[in-house]
């Protein structure tokens, strides 16, 4: 079951997984590179004795880590702080400090004498201070991990997934369903919005948000190539719980279905992978056209219903480039594009793409940047119902580098520009420091 832990990028005691990789000439044949050691090398228990070389801020927690591992319970947990401002534009003027506390705990099935391949993974999030997700511009959140649990401070579990391998190839899965963590086992580059890009519209195909929750309890078949998910048919439920069971309105709003397929390729002797994919939803929503809207007395316009909703989602990501010496050292791009049900769906049509780079700076392998630009479309229908306050399609770009300063340590700058759908609002320029403590 290591693959899993593996996809969904969590760490395991330093001692265990987190050795350096030196390369050498030989190693690397006849092929010209540049032969480079990361900057931060472990090995052994005794390495986490120097605080600033160890891979956790808290090192072995006393042992406790460790101990246990060793009985198959995994803990990791980063605390994410973050300091964003809108410059200019957008809404409103302002700088807050937020940030999140996630924890991670991984039981490991054969360990604790349960079926061998079955394993649990547990997600809990506290969410503090303040965010500027409102004040920069509405469609295109500024900051995608401060939407958990909710935009209130508060403190839950949005994630306790079961796992249960059945071969090398195919695993059931089911519980409540983080999207962001679903997100991050599919694409690992795209870093849960804690450590790459910070727009919702650049880290995810935003136009599933109508049949996609934040939080949901379903079920699912996946289909694994290697330690990469390569397809999967998931049944869930439309409502949207990160703070909650989920069990109280249980598919009182019909199921939602997602099917994805990704075909994995191979250019100029470089991975890349190919994904289509779609939802549907069963159940009852607003609509969006003004046509099915009623005027009822004592109530007031009242917005009609249309069953039923749909996306569809095509993923393509490519390697530009990787140090034959150190893969870790790479270049690679990430493009999303989507489709909605414009009836149901503020979105319309979306894309983006994003070009993503780590170790590029002799001394610095560690560090990561990237740039990427996005295009939301908006349905006719949302845009006629907002048709006094001008609403168009928004579009915008990020910048960001993420320093690594030391293994527990990680500080990121992050610039966003975005053009707002509302048109008497100047675009947006919303900075952000970011820093993340791996505990």
């Amino acid at each position: 079951m290591k693959r899993y832990i593996d996809i969904l990028g969590l760490s395991v005691v330093c001692f265990t997984i987190l050795g350096g990789v030196t390369a050498s000439a030989q190693e690397c044949g006849d092929t010209a590179c540049d032969a480079t050691t990361p900057s931060f090398s472990f090995s052994g228990g005794d390495s986490c004795s120097d605080w600033f070389t160890q891979p956790y801020m808290l090192g072995d927690l006393g042992g406790a880590r460790s101990g246990l591992a060793e009985s198959g319970i995994l803990y990791n947990a980063s605390l994410t702080n973050f300091y964003q401002g809108v410059t200019s534009g957008g809404n409103q003027r302002e700088f807050e400090n937020g940030g999140k506390l996630d924890q991670f705990f991984i039981f490991e099935g054969a360990k604790l004498g349960l079926n061998e391949g079955f394993t649990t993974i547990l997600h809990a999030e506290t969410r503090y201070g303040q965010d500027v997700i409102q004040e920069a511009t509405p469609l295109a959140p500024v900051n995608t991990n401060l939407l958990y649990p909710s935009l209130n401070n508060e403190t839950a579990i949005t994630g306790l997934m079961f796992q249960q391998a059945l071969s090398e190839e195919w695993a059931l899965a089911f519980g409540k369903f983080n999207t962001l963590d679903l997100w991050n086992m599919l694409y690992p580059q795209t870093g849960r919005g804690v450590t790459g890009f910070m727009n919702t519209s650049m880290l995810l195909p935003i136009s599933v948000a109508r049949t996609v929750p934040l939080s949901m309890l379903g079920a699912g078949v996946l289909r694994m190539n290697g330690k990469q998910i390569q397809g999967a048919l998931m049944v869930y439920d439309s409502n949207n719980s990160p703070t909650t069971s989920g069990f109280e309105d249980l598919f009182d709003n019909g199921a939602n279905v997602l099917g994805a397929w990704r075909f994995f390729t191979e250019f100029g002797g470089l991975p890349g992978s190919q994904l289509i994919g779609g939802t549907w939803a069963s159940g009852h929503y607003s609509s969006l056209d003004r046509l099915n809207w009623a005027f009822i007395p004592g109530q007031g316009i009242t917005a009609g219903q249309e069953s039923g909703s749909w996306s569809l989602i095509y993923i393509a990501e490519q390697k530009l480039w990787v140090d034959p010496c150190n893969p870790e050292r790479n270049v690679g791009i990430l493009s999303q594009w989507g489709l909605a049900d414009e009836d149901t769906s503020p979105y319309r049509w979306i894309g983006n793409v994003g070009l993503q780079a780590q170790g590029m700076i002799r001394g610095r392998e560690n560090d990561s940047l990237g740039i990427g630009y996005f295009y939301s479309g908006l349905s006719g229908t949302f845009k006629s119902i907002l048709r006094r306050v001008d609403v168009d399609n928004l579009q915008g770009g990020e910048v960001y580098y993420n320093a690594t300063i030391t293994p527990w340590f990680h500080l990121t700058a992050d610039l966003q520009v975005v053009e707002p759908s509302v048109r008497f609002n100047d675009p947006a320029v919303v900075f952000a420091l970011r820093a993340q403590f791996l505990l």
